[in-house]
């Protein structure tokens, strides 16, 4: 059975042309723009595309990367609102200034340890 709805707009550029929006810091939902796709088409892309997979995984540290250039060359810059540039890099790639500790990690470590100097002790 043939499938439904309107033809693709993908093509065999397309893991190409994220690579080079993304790597000039624009978001996935500019690129959709761009694009003149959905988000969930976006999504669909990467699921059903290996190659733009792949794009996507080397975009997105790309888009970091520019970013994070970015703040490097604007850290004196005294016109930069610093409160919205912690929002956005919160936001946008997950930094934080507070490591989350996970409990379970912290005791299974702690555990480990006490249980080789035990072992060392008994030897």
């Amino acid at each position: 059975m043939a499938k439904l709805g309107r033809p693709t707009k993908y093509h065999d550029k397309m893991p190409e042309l994220l690579i080079e929006a993304m790597g000039q810091g624009l978001s996935v939902v500019r690129f959709c723009a761009q694009q003149n796709i959905s988000k969930n088409c976006f999504y669909e892309w990467v699921k059903e595309h290996p190659s733009f997979n792949d794009a996507f995984i080397h975009a997105k540290q790309l888009c970091e990367s520019y970013w994070e250039r970015w703040l490097v060359e604007n850290l004196a810059n005294k016109n930069v609102n610093a409160i919205l540039v912690k929002l956005f890099f919160a936001n946008r790639f997950g930094w934080h200034d507070k490591k989350e500790i996970d409990q379970r990690t912290e005791h299974s470590i702690a555990d480990t340890t006490q249980r080789k100097v035990r072992e060392v002790l008994e030897a």
